[in-house]
């Protein structure tokens, strides 16, 4: 931990320190070793928010977020005995904690060819490794004065080395209306059993309702529960969206504020 503390104050740190401070302090990244730390501007950049491959030369992604502007770039490696999967974990807890809006979230071979990652995306050849050992996750950052967006990736390399590396991009602006996958939404209630949405404050938004409808109609057999203060007719949205209402429980305490979906068992 010392040798990142002295890097990142640098004066040419300042800002990474800022940035990367919080991440750096988690368990699952003490010890670390930094391997880049850079700032670029005037940067035009494509994150995926789909699989990554190559057709013909080019590049493809199932979808994508494009964006101008500037960036910070911090790749460390990891010290034993920490592992790649538990420091993007960590990192991704972290970023949900601060209401971080989470738009794309894949782990392993779903993500596509780990060397496209490493080269196209992120220009980094140390983060090629196998397929399924890699994870991905790209988040909107919730502080509304700077678009922004927090990119983290994680490989453990065939030879054992893990590498955790976070990009936050500052961009001049972002698409109007940036959404996360329905797949994004459907692995968070899968895996962390919970999906908090800060932002649905209010009635039900038709954008929103078919996008939670399709999540959950990615796993037929998942039910939920729901709180909010608008939770009834959120449900009501979705049963008109084709939705059976079997599957959602609602909540009788109305205090939470967005919406809160939770797993059943």
């Amino acid at each position: 931990m010392a040798a990142i503390t002295a890097l990142l104050l640098l004066p040419s740190g300042l800002t990474l320190a800022a940035t990367f401070q919080t991440f750096l302090e988690l368990e699952a990244l003490h010890d670390a070793k930094v391997i880049t730390q850079k700032q670029q501007d005037g940067v035009e950049k494509i994150y995926p928010q789909g699989s990554v491959s190559r057709i013909s030369g080019r590049m493809r992604y199932g979808q994508e977020v494009l964006v101008r502007g500037s960036v910070d770039v911090l790749t460390v490696q990891l010290a034993e005995p920490h592992e790649a999967l538990a420091a993007f974990d960590a990192s991704r807890a972290l970023l949900q904690g601060q209401q971080a809006n989470m738009l794309y979230w894949c782990a392993a071979r779903e993500c596509g060819p780990s060397n496209l990652w490493a080269n196209q995306v992120f220009a980094n050849a140390r983060l090629y490794g196998p397929d399924d050992r890699q994870a991905y996750a790209l988040f909107q950052l919730a502080d509304e004065q700077s678009p922004s967006l927090m990119a983290v990736y994680a490989i453990t390399r065939g030879n054992g080395r893990s590498f955790l590396h976070l990009e936050h991009f500052q961009a001049a602006q972002l698409p109007a209306e940036l959404l996360p996958t329905p797949a994004t939404l459907e692995r968070q209630l899968r895996i962390d059993n919970r999906l908090y949405l800060a932002r649905l404050t209010g009635m039900p938004d038709p954008v929103w309702v078919k996008l939670l409808v399709r999540a959950l109609n990615q796993n037929s057999t998942m039910r939920v529960s729901m709180a909010g203060e608008h939770r009834q007719a959120w449900l009501d949205a979705m049963v008109e969206q084709g939705l059976r209402a079997s599957r959602v429980e609602l909540e009788t305490d109305n205090r939470q504020p967005g919406l809160l979906l939770q797993r059943l068992p």
